[in-house]
């Protein structure tokens, strides 16, 4: 069977001759036929359930009509002026494009009738399926992409398109079809220009590089259109500026709803910083723009908001200590410790410079406190000490009037005079200085001293464990001379503790009898001296 053109639905053949159109089953009968009043000149199936599917039909007249396969009543969608050569409607049915003898592709609103744009040098042209607002027509060698109103972007292609499905575009050159993908980045930016972001999101779905969706995340976030901006940053995994849109997000939630706000965080995130700084200050958030500077220790740019926000003192010594913590972390810790300290930050300030045994400056900020700042004065003390300046940290407790200190001082440093000497002003130190006196004597084997020592501190059974050291060295070593002096002192300790437990009649009759005792091996070990010296100078 003849025919001039050929269409296949679900269930039918759909076969034209000339004005004729003739529905037949897949098994060869004919259950419908159209007559049209001029030589049909393109077909094409628009879709619908199966057997009752639609075809768009161009006549020769310029006539463009409906027929459904379940009707034998076709229906004039459009009169066109001349010859129709291609057709397709868009995936809403509202709008028609239609490609004439002219080569002119013009595009109609169906439901008004207008033409709403023409485009030349066309022979054929396809709606795509996935985008409402492009379409896609050949002619003279190039294929041409046309999205809304905006100008048309080509490319080399020979053919006849005939169909146009996302990033895809069909085209059939001569007894070949052939595919070609096509990105989509043109058009999208056309909609980026106008701020037609939801658009362009449409368009960037249908096939665009990484680039593009970051270009459109960052266009969206910018035009303070979040949801896409969101949709383009989870296709690139920008996990940063998602979280930026989260805080955003909530603050808006909160009622919070200063665009001038939201749009200086998203440049401060771009690094815009004086483009975020001149929006902070317009929306009245100055000291956004101030902390922002400050984190980014351009300490200068955040002095200019200083007048801004109030240069109170609160505010410049919150500056200050930015920056001095800046410095500190940069490895200039001599200019952090001037900022700590000029910015009332004394401890922080003192820390540093003791920690880097700079005591000429430690004093010079220890003479610039007053005794009201004693937490101060004391972590000077306490590195004066710790590098062996003892004089200055004396001086300093002594400004303090922190005798307790002082002591502790003197004692640690072996500074015993000095000790003594504050023990005639402060009687109720007397044990914490003679004690580790006493101590330091007897390990320097200075025993004899140590003992007096031990007593001066009232530690009389300190002395005698003492003396009872010292004598068994005296045996140890045939110091016998030694050993009876010795037993001789301890005699008389007994004898003076007798006298001071009159009242204890047990304890007094137990000293006496150990007076005894040791007077009576002082006289034998001074007996024993002379013989041993004799028996030594006959060998």
């Amino acid at each position: 069977m003849e025919c001039n053109l050929l269409v296949v639905c679900s269930h039918h053949l759909i076969l034209c001759q000339e004005r004729r159109l003739q529905c037949l089953t897949f098994t060869g009968v004919k259950e419908r036929e159209w007559v049209v009043e001029s030589s049909i000149r393109y077909m094409k199936v628009t879709g619908g359930p199966p057997g009752r599917e639609g075809l768009l039909v161009g006549l020769k007249n310029g006539e463009i009509i409906t027929i459904f396969l379940d009707s034998s009543f076709p229906v004039l969608q459009l009169k066109h002026q001349t010859a129709v050569r291609c057709l397709d409607l868009s995936a809403s049915r509202t709008r028609l494009a239609v490609v004439d003898e002219n080569n002119a592709c013009m595009v109609y609103d169906l439901n008004s009738k207008e033409l709403l744009f023409q485009e030349p040098n066309a022979n054929s042209v396809a709606w795509n399926t996935h985008n409402e607002n492009m379409l896609c027509f050949t002619g003279n060698g190039f294929l041409k992409i046309k999205a809304s109103n905006f100008p048309t972007h080509q490319r080399r292609m020979q053919g006849f398109v005939v169909g146009f499905s996302g990033s895809k575009i069909f085209c059939l050159q001569v007894h070949s079809m052939t595919s070609v993908d096509v990105p989509q980045s043109a058009p999208m930016y056309q909609y980026l220009e106008k701020k037609m972001f939801l658009d362009a999101y449409q368009i960037a779905c249908l096939g665009v590089t990484e680039g593009d969706w970051r270009s459109l995340a960052l266009e969206a976030l910018e035009g303070l259109d979040f949801d896409v901006a969101k949709k383009a940053f989870i296709r690139i995994r920008e996990l940063r500026y998602l979280e930026l849109i989260h805080n955003i997000e909530e603050r808006k939630r909160r009622g919070e709803n200063n665009a001038d706000v939201f749009l200086a965080d998203v440049y401060s995130y771009e690094g815009k910083h004086q483009e975020a700084a001149r929006l902070y200050k317009r929306a009245g958030r100055a000291t956004m723009a101030m902390d922002m500077f400050s984190d980014l220790r351009q300490f200068e740019h955040a002095k200019e908001f200083l007048g801004v926000v109030g240069g109170n003192e609160g505010n410049v010594q919150q500056l200050i200590k930015k920056q001095a913590e800046w410095c500190n972390t940069s490895n200039d810790p001599r200019a952090a410790s001037d900022m700590y300290i000029c910015a009332g930050d004394y401890m922080k300030g003192i820390e540093i410079i003791g920690q880097n045994g700079w005591m000429e400056k430690l004093m010079e900020v220890a003479r610039s406190l007053n005794k009201s700042q004693a937490d101060e004065l004391s972590l000077c003390a306490h590195y004066f000490k710790h590098h062996g300046h003892h004089s200055y940290a004396a001086d300093i407790y002594t400004r303090m009037n922190d005798v307790k200190s002082l002591v502790d001082l003197h004692v640690e440093a072996r500074h015993w005079e000095e000790a003594f000497s504050l023990v005639e002003e402060h009687p109720q130190f007397k044990v914490a200085i003679y004690m580790p006196y006493a101590t330091w004597l007897a390990e320097n084997d200075r025993f004899d001293e140590a003992q007096k020592a031990f007593h001066q501190a009232g530690r009389s059974d300190h002395a005698a464990r003492v003396l009872e050291q010292l004598l068994r060295n005296a045996v140890n070593e045939k110091r016998f001379g030694d050993a009876s002096y010795y037993y001789w002192v301890l005699a008389k300790q007994c004898l003076e503790n007798a006298k001071d437990n009159v009242l204890d009649s047990s304890l007094g009759q137990e000293m006496v009898d150990k007076f005894t005792e040791y007077h009576l091996k002082a006289d034998i070990y001074h007996v024993y001296s002379a013989i041993q010296k004799y028996i030594v100078r006959l060998q």
